[in-house]
């Protein structure tokens, strides 16, 4: 194999470790609930998860910063509300990690000019991408670990609190909606003359006591 072909093939690989590190993927939802109870938290995406609760922001991935406080008075949300934010903290700081040392991974490419010490700029920079690489993708699975706690204390907090209409920081929970169960008579039974065109009445009722 020639050192030009060599030269390059590593060349390649250092490369492409890099941008796998570096590159991402982002969205954005296009549409927002229109009936919501009053506290009720809400979820849109905008590059990261928002949550909203009244049409304002309480709280963005990956920090979360402020939903623990939202969600205080249902424990079990506020639980999952706290794991949030501390995976969200590990998975940025691994993050910046691996973004540092991926484009650290980048300097070895002055190597390639020094044709004595190529081999050894090469391989520091494969190490340096390659711990890069790993420390982004153990950032990916923190972050996931963030989202997931931080939809459990959402939907812990709605069956608990919003969905009722309360928020904690303001527990009345709004009257019910709709008529009074007290007010409300009984369907009343049909009669021959309302029954379906071609439909066969009701078979008769038979006394029991009269049976021989």
């Amino acid at each position: 194999m020639s050192p030009k072909l060599t030269r390059g093939t590593a060349t390649l690989a250092l490369f492409l470790t890099t941008l796998t590190t570096l590159l991402g993927g982002c969205a954005t939802t296009q549409y927002q609930p229109q009936l919501v109870a009053r506290g009720e938290l809400t979820l849109r995406y905008d590059g990261g998860f928002v949550m909203q609760a009244q049409g304002k922001p309480v709280a963005s991935g990956l920090s979360y910063r402020g939903l623990d406080q939202f969600v205080a008075c249902v424990p079990e949300a506020h639980r999952h509300a706290r794991s949030a934010q501390r995976h969200g903290g590990a998975a940025v700081a691994l993050s910046v990690l691996g973004v540092t040392f991926s484009l650290a991974s980048l300097g070895s490419l002055v190597g390639l000019s020094d044709s004595n010490h190529m081999w050894t700029w090469l391989g520091a920079g494969l190490g340096a991408g390659t711990i890069g690489l790993t420390l982004s993708a153990l950032s990916w699975r923190e972050k996931n670990q963030a989202n997931g706690h931080a939809l459990d204390a959402m939907n812990h907090y709605n069956d608990a609190v919003g969905s009722l209409g309360a928020t904690c920081q303001d527990l009345r929970y709004p009257p019910a909606a709709g008529p009074n169960p007290a007010d409300l008579s009984p369907p009343a039974t049909p009669t021959a003359t309302d029954l379906a065109p071609g439909s066969l009445p009701p078979p008769p009722s038979v006394d029991p006591s009269s049976s021989p």
